[in-house]
């Protein structure tokens, strides 16, 4: 079944509610924005943060509770990726900084979830550039 152009708006809109719930969510727990949808040649990046001498690259994902389990498809990491990449040539990031990629789902919020916001930290692994 095709996605209306209303369908389409109503997931650009819950997606960027997830993003600003999950940029809320690392602000509190220590971490510093960085970047928000960075665009690069290769690919996009939600949330760039930094905590300590750690820079994160993060995916976020807004779901259903009885959805998939939101992980990036293996074409979409690689995009993530590049864009990391780029993101770290472009802005002279120490190389002696750690980098990590993790996934922040966000579920509606019902009763019967103590918290709609999972944060799994290295999600996925990639190659350094």
């Amino acid at each position: 079944m095709r996605q209306t152009q209303a369908d389409r708006r109503q997931a650009e809109s819950s997606s960027r509610i997830a993003e600003l719930a999950a940029l809320a969510w690392l602000v509190c727990t220590g971490h510093r924005l960085l970047a928000r949808r960075y665009r690069a040649a290769g690919g996009e990046i939600d949330l760039v943060v930094r905590r300590g001498r750690v820079i994160i690259f993060c995916e976020v994902k807004y779901r259903r509770p009885a959805g998939h389990d939101g992980m990036p498809s293996p074409a979409q990491q690689r995009r993530i990726c590049n864009a990391a990449h780029e993101f770290i040539a472009r802005h002279h990031i120490s190389p002696d900084l750690e980098y990590r990629f993790d996934l922040i789902r966000i579920s509606p919020f019902t009763w019967r979830e103590s918290l709609p916001l999972q944060h799994l930290r290295d999600a996925w692994w990639c190659d350094p550039a």
